[in-house]
């Protein structure tokens, strides 16, 4: 048939891909709720699938969701063409909240029941993570027999430990075994009217180093295809008020660089370029040295994004001399006032400077990242953040640096200093995203914005709690109408969640969680 002939040329195409007799074996399903492109370039896929592999007694396979590639039987895995009906256990690695929608069609379409509840010993047993379902879990919850709180290396050992020696026994009685380990939140066990009486608490592993992260399978079909991933840190120092890394990826950790050259020189055969990856991987210790080591091994660069101050000459030299052409800065606000009250204290000269020295340096295309719509934020500060871009553009003129201008809407997250602020009012983002390109686009600077009326959603979803679960289920296409229909039949509402501000005495939704 066409689409099992197109997953076995996925596999063929594919270079590191692991493919185990299933002779007793416990099989896991590692799914990811969206397509194979973009589930490749994810490293929690790639991490999942190798440290399950690496047991003895388990083996992996990867589920992806495309609904042009689905058999009779729904999605089916890239390694031996199964569907999720035949695994023990669906591991669903979710980074998103826009994927919760996929996770229904995953299930109806392998004729597994959607709800925990309504599951038996015939089903798998469907446990989640990720960062998404780690800040708050609760608005996909019922799907889910046991969500993973925090980080798989953590979580792993004993969670495997207790599938294997329980995964035949009666199914009451496996969850009731998963609900002992910390960090897993079985929602059937751990149920309350608003949260458990002692929160699930967030697990991670202090040694990064022992448990290295890279790419583990090779593929052109995805959106780094020429690169090899490589994880440098996790968590960030600076703790900004809206930013979700510091609170589920906390404390700030890094692995040597001798263990990170080492993993690169053996990854060497399938790709010479390398893309570091880690929310703040310019405040490594080492980032010097480090970046030196992979050229001296043969490799180019790519590194996504810097810190604004202090920006560093010799880690710009290293990334120019390792060919990247390209560079993002995150301003975040307007006024160094604004700044202050988000966590960042830099001026505006700073980012100025940082401009002159990253063109100085070479690189040929920069892009400020900002938001829209944060807490006291005015109609002043955005003026003030579009005179900020053309302070930035007149420097970077001086290099022929292109300069372009990404703003997306603050979306308030759990787990933050701002989890119980409003989502600003979409008419309001609008309106200043079009002052914004008005006033920067004729001067030469490229506004992009994202899509608001999404960010509404993702709001939602982010500070959902268990009655969103049944809005995701209702979902009939989609698409923003699909969305709004759904909300209508449940009798709810955006504002309910994406615009109100939630009083400091309200129970969260995300408290079933202690980070």
């Amino acid at each position: 048939m066409v689409w099992n002939r197109a997953l076995k040329d996925r596999f063929e195409a594919e270079s590191g891909a692991i493919l185990k007799d299933w002779g007793g074996q416990l099989p896991v399903a590692v799914v990811f709720p969206n397509s194979y492109r973009i589930g490749m370039s994810n490293l929690g896929v790639h991490a999942l699938y190798k440290w399950l592999n690496d047991r003895e007694d388990f083996l992996a396979e990867r589920v992806f969701w495309d609904e042009k590639e689905l058999s009779t039987s729904g999605a089916l895995s890239v390694e031996s063409r199964r569907p999720l009906t035949d695994f023990s256990v669906l591991a669903f690695s979710v980074s998103w909240e826009l994927d919760y929608f996929n996770i229904p069609q995953i299930l109806r379409t392998a004729g597994i029941p959607l709800y925990a509840v309504d599951r038996d010993e015939s089903h798998p047993i469907i446990i989640g993570g990720g960062a998404t379902l780690t800040a708050n879990p609760a608005p996909v919850a019922p799907f889910f027999d046991a969500v993973c709180i925090g980080e798989a290396e953590a979580l792993l050992p004993g969670l495997c430990k207790t599938l294997k020696a329980s995964i035949n026994a009666p199914r009451r009685e496996l969850l009731n075994q998963l609900a002992t380990i910390s960090g897993i939140y079985v929602p059937s066990i751990h149920k309350s009217e608003n949260q458990p009486t002692t929160p699930i608490a967030r697990q991670y592993t202090a040694d990064l180093d022992t448990f290295p992260v890279g790419s583990v399978v090779f593929t052109d079909d995805t959106e780094f295809g020429d690169m090899y991933l490589l994880e440098v840190q996790r968590g960030c120092r600076f703790s900004c008020r809206f930013c979700l890394v510091a609170g589920a990826f906390c404390p700030f950790r890094w692995r040597s660089v001798e263990v990170l050259l080492r993993e690169a020189e053996n990854n060497l055969k399938y790709h010479n370029r390398v893309a570091l990856v880690g929310p703040v991987v310019g405040e490594h210790p080492q980032i010097v040295e480090l970046l030196h080591g992979l050229r001296k091994l043969g490799y180019g660069l790519s590194m996504g994004s810097m810190r604004v101050n202090p920006i560093s000459t010799d880690v710009l030299d290293e990334l120019v001399a390792g060919g990247v052409k390209s560079l993002t800065i995150a301003p975040e606000a307007g006024t160094l006032e604004l700044r202050r009250s988000i966590g960042k204290g830099f001026s505006d000269n700073d980012i100025v400077e940082a401009v002159g020295k990253i063109g100085m340096a070479g690189i040929r295309q920069l892009t400020l990242y900002s938001m829209v719509g944060l807490p006291e934020e005015t109609d002043d500060d955005v003026a003030a953040l579009a005179s900020l871009a053309l302070r930035c553009k007149t420097e970077a003129d001086k290099y022929r640096l292109l300069l372009s201008l990404n703003v997306s809407a603050f979306i308030p997250k759990p787990q933050t200093s701002f989890e119980r602020q409003p989502m600003a009012a979409v008419a309001d983002i609008k309106q200043r995203f079009e002052m914004l390109t008005r006033t920067l686009s004729p001067r030469g600077v490229k506004v992009k914005p994202d899509n608001v009326d999404w960010g509404v959603v993702q709001a939602t979803l982010s500070r959902g709690d268990k009655h969103l679960a049944e809005v995701i289920e209702k979902l009939d296409r989609i698409s923003l109408a699909g969305w709004r229909r759904a909300m209508k039949q449940c009798g709810l509402s955006n504002t309910d969640y994406a615009h109100r501000h939630f009083d400091d005495n309200e129970p969260l939704p995300w408290h079933i969680v202690s980070m």
